[in-house]
């Protein structure tokens, strides 16, 4: 009615403002959820390389004191294996020993080259241990080493001066400490150099398959 009937005044319509539902918002946001991609999970590498030269000694020292004790059980079998070829593959077993420690880690060049003159050094601590106790105990015995030495020296054919000067070494009082001394410093060389050398092969090797 555009009168009041009781005093005769014009009525007036006042419109107010509604607000806006909160439902767009909320759609707004579910479908910037939608259109979001989940984010992938990063797969682990099914062969892991250790960074060049970095070793973990923890669990390279117990498969390189093994490897030192394989190359000394080698000579046993194969008698040249002594020379060279025991210590090789003394270092080899060390690296792989080292791998399956650490979960499979292939270790660098020169860490696998580390890895084996720890092996060669273990068996030069055994060998080393065995051969002073001999010398100590025993000394006849690294006597007749040394003597037999000047035998075959003679059926070689070598000047009688040289043999004799070999024989007058032997009966020497130092002749022991000396003999020893020498013999101790080539096993040493031999050992960790050949160790050193098998560890690295192996290394490489490892490294090389598990990238193909």
């Amino acid at each position: 009615m555009p009168f009041c009937k009781q005093c005769g005044a014009p009525q007036i319509r006042v419109v107010g403002f509604e607000s806006e539902p909160p439902a767009a918002s909320t759609a707004v946001e579910r479908s910037s959820d939608v259109l979001t991609p989940p984010a992938l999970p990063t797969l682990p590498r099914p062969f892991p390389h250790a960074r060049t030269g970095s070793v973990q000694w923890s669990q390279a020292l117990p498969g390189a004191a093994l490897g030192g004790i394989f190359s000394l059980l080698i000579p046993m079998i194969i008698p040249y294996a002594v020379l060279g070829p025991a210590f090789l593959v003394g270092g080899a077993m060390a690296v792989l020993f080292y791998r399956k420690a650490s979960g499979g880690v292939s270790p660098g060049l020169g860490a696998g080259a580390r890895i084996g003159a720890a092996s060669g050094a273990f068996g030069f601590l055994y060998t080393a241990v065995v051969t002073v106790a001999i010398a100590v105990y025993r000394p006849g015995v690294i006597r007749d080493v040394m003597a037999n030495g000047v035998t075959q020296m003679t059926a070689l054919g070598y000047p009688a001066e040289q043999v004799e000067k070999m024989r007058d070494f032997v009966n020497s009082p130092d002749s022991i400490t000396a003999f020893l001394s020498f013999a101790l410093f080539m096993m040493l060389l031999i050992m960790v150099v050949g160790s050193s050398i098998g560890g690295a092969f192996y290394a490489a090797w490892s490294r090389k398959r598990h990238l193909m």
